[in-house]
């Protein structure tokens, strides 16, 4: 991939408004450690996709920091359910990677490619830099094959949820409280409405996906 990268003159610099992740969480984000050893202890398993307990600390700890930042009261970021939340997240990349996967939704080689040189974080002077970005992976403890699955694996999620998103419509209740609200409050509002209703429309298809599958959760192993 980084050969393809470095090799080819003709892309176009631009962002991809579908990378909404920045960079340095998603680093967290993604395991990269053995995902199917005995010695690893699970935190979670969707079908035979398992989550290990490294990477659910990782996500937490990371979550916790920016939580901190926000707010120094200790007891604040107990009452947030924080471990829960960081649980659920990762059980329902899980739930969608699979349900993309028996769908047929993919990430062509091209489309990743296209990520990865559009990424500000490793460009230099506005362009993408082989140097840069080998030099930003090892600083972060990630090899390239690694950080590429983790990348593909958001933009995959990026379009099932797009996707899903587009099924979401305001009712007529909703479009008449909009329509009764002149100039751009009423824009802005159409966009909260349709917001919420494309991600209530997201966590309706996960929850319901669930329901077919097997997941088994070790809760106790966190508590």
């Amino acid at each position: 991939m980084l050969k393809m990268m470095s090799g080819n003159k003709f892309f176009t610099v631009f962002l991809l408004s579908a990378i909404t992740i920045m960079i340095s969480v998603a680093f967290i984000f993604w395991g990269i450690g053995p995902k199917d050893s005995q010695s690893v202890t699970f935190v979670a398993r969707v079908e035979d996709e398992k989550i290990p307990l490294d990477e659910f600390w990782r996500v937490y700890d990371n979550e916790y920091k920016k939580l901190r930042e926000q707010s120094p009261d200790q007891k604040e970021i107990e009452e947030s359910n924080l471990k829960s939340r960081v649980l659920g997240t990762l059980v329902d990349r899980k739930v969608l990677l699979l349900a993309a996967q028996k769908a047929g939704i993919t990430v062509t080689e091209n489309e990743l490619q296209e990520a990865i040189i559009n990424t500000p974080y490793f460009q230099r002077n506005g362009v993408f830099d082989p140097n840069v970005y080998k030099r930003a992976l090892k600083l972060s403890r990630i090899t390239p094959l690694a950080y590429e699955s983790g990348l593909k694996n958001d933009l995959i999620i990026s379009r099932v949820t797009n996707l899903i998103g587009e099924t979401a419509e305001l009712s007529p209740e909703e479009l008449k409280i909009i329509e009764s609200i002149k100039g751009k409050n009423g824009a802005q509002l159409n966009k909260i409405f349709l917001s919420t209703k494309k991600n209530q429309a997201i966590q309706a298809y996960i929850e319901s996906i669930k329901r077919q599958m097997d997941i088994k959760i070790n809760r106790d192993i966190i508590s």
